[in-house]
């Protein structure tokens, strides 16, 4: 299962040493996916995409949190606070997700909107092009 992690944890500075820094560009493409479906996914497509966004948004919300804090008295810093808790709301309502369908694949959506505006946050606060 794809995490969105890189391999080389040069690329950021703000990696835990051994711990590769987020794959912004993957977890985007994910995210693209679960917004671009035009034909109704199999019920096992759409559980591997919900457990790829959760993995990415789970990542996310750790990699923008300590940013957020950093940048606590901006604008910046308090919107991606906000962002940070929506994703865990969104994480937490996956266990209340109905079997349908339309259901799975709702929260699928909300949950790649979410990962972009984490992914956003990440640019904005570290000051990464991603």
């Amino acid at each position: 299962m794809a995490t969105g992690r890189t391999q080389n944890a040069a690329e950021d500075d703000a990696a835990e040493p051994g711990e590769p820094p987020p794959d912004i560009e993957t977890m985007r493409a994910t995210a693209h996916r679960a917004l671009a479906l035009a034909a109704p996914p199999t019920a096992t497509d759409v559980t591997l995409l919900i457990e790829q966004l959760r993995g990415q948004v789970e990542l996310m919300v750790t990699e923008v949190e300590p940013l957020a804090a950093q940048h606590a008295a901006t604008m910046t810093g308090a919107l991606a606070t906000v962002c940070v808790g929506e994703g865990r709301r969104k994480l937490a309502a996956g266990a209340d997700i109905r079997p349908l369908a339309s259901a799975r694949l709702a929260y699928a959506r909300r949950l790649a909107r979410v990962l972009f505006a984490l992914c956003d946050h990440h640019r904005n606060l570290s000051g990464a092009d991603s």
